[in-house]
């Protein structure tokens, strides 16, 4: 008598897989099509799926392109974050690690940005969007502020407001990776890299009086005259 055949059984992806590739196919699109790719006809064909199961699983277009903003956004920070993670440096080497990777070449990845400004474009028309946003930039200066809490506890730096100066160091950062975006002649990433370094040395030596806590906890070494 022959032997049955074993015949695979069917196994039904499970929601998050579900999700999770549509999520990826949202991403792969924005990448290529910019604006354009923010189309549920584009997406499911991008995920080889019908546009029903689209509806079936995020309530809405907005809905799936926010969780895609948010889970690219953790992405990146979970990357620059490790590079700042080594304990077995000084905070300020900590610091300098986190540079480093923010300008990393993937980082500034043209087809990233495009991602990014399809993003930023819906934040004032979308809820969902508006949120991802606020709750990734606040994870995000999070981060800084524990990185500078750091060099703060080290004795580098005089004490300081960790809040403002996240925000500080968060609009530097932000601002030369935009312009390293638009116009990556201007300047190169080690550039960048530099005048964040120099931030730092200056927020170390004292030089921004309003993000002391005390303005005369340190002040620059004076010079004297020969």
């Amino acid at each position: 008598m022959a032997a049955k055949r074993s015949v695979p059984k069917f196994h039904r992806k499970t929601p998050a897989v579900r999700r999770e590739a549509l999520v990826d196919a949202t991403l792969r699109c924005l990448k290529q099509y910019g604006h354009e790719g923010v189309s549920v006809r584009r997406i499911s064909a991008a995920a080889g799926v019908s546009i029903g199961l689209i509806n079936h699983h995020f309530p809405s277009k907005s809905g799936l392109v926010a969780e895609a903003y948010e889970t690219l956004a953790l992405s990146l920070q979970d990357s620059t974050r490790r590079q700042a993670e080594n304990r077995a440096v000084a905070p300020r080497a900590r610091l300098s690690g986190f540079f480093r990777a923010s300008f990393a070449p993937d980082i500034l990845d043209p087809a990233l940005f495009n991602v990014w400004l399809v993003f930023w474009s819906m934040v004032a028309h979308s809820p969902e969007i508006r949120a991802v946003h606020d709750r990734t930039y606040r994870k995000y200066r999070s981060m800084l502020e524990s990185l500078l809490g750091q060099l703060s506890q080290s004795d580098a730096a005089p004490p300081f407001k960790l809040r403002p100066a996240g925000i500080a160091l968060s609009a530097l950062l932000d601002g030369l990776w935009v312009e390293l975006s638009l116009s990556p002649g201007t300047f190169k990433p080690r550039e960048a890299i530099a005048l964040c370094e120099d931030w730092v040395s200056a927020l170390c030596n004292g030089a921004f009086p309003r993000l002391l806590r005390n303005a005369g906890a340190r002040k620059p070494p004076s010079r004297r005259k020969s």
